[in-house]
């Protein structure tokens, strides 16, 4: 009787590691396919140059996809296109590796927004 618990417990733990090893590889399978989501040449037109922080949970973020700079407006539950331009080419690409030369994004937003008043003037 003993030998019999025996067995019906290894063939359990057998089951068990098995089912447990299939979970796993099945995860890294379907991390390996990405299902749904950008490739990696897609993701390198999409870049975050930088936020603002207004107030709790509102924030301007600065969007490069390919050459068009997206101003946006950051809220709790929505995303608001504020403005839209061309990158310009005078201004150079901002590196996160290396920010000490690029201009800060408070210093490109304003320069933004003053040429936007005087338009409007």
């Amino acid at each position: 009787m003993g030998a019999d618990v025996a067995a019906s417990a290894v063939k359990t733990l057998g089951s068990l590691f098995l089912v447990l090893g299939l979970i796993v590889c099945l995860f890294y399978v379907i991390k390996r396919m990405r299902f749904g989501s950008p490739s990696a040449s897609e993701a390198a037109r999409m870049r975050l140059l930088g936020t603002l922080h207004l107030a709790p949970k509102r924030s301007v973020a600065l969007v490069e996809v390919r050459d068009q700079w997206l101003v946006l407006g950051l809220g709790t539950e929505s995303v608001t296109l504020l403005s839209s331009m061309t990158r310009p080419e005078e201004i150079e690409r901002p590196n996160p590796e290396n920010a000490s030369g690029a201009p800060s994004f408070r210093a490109l937003l304003r320069g933004r927004m003053h040429r936007t008043l005087a338009q409007d003037e």
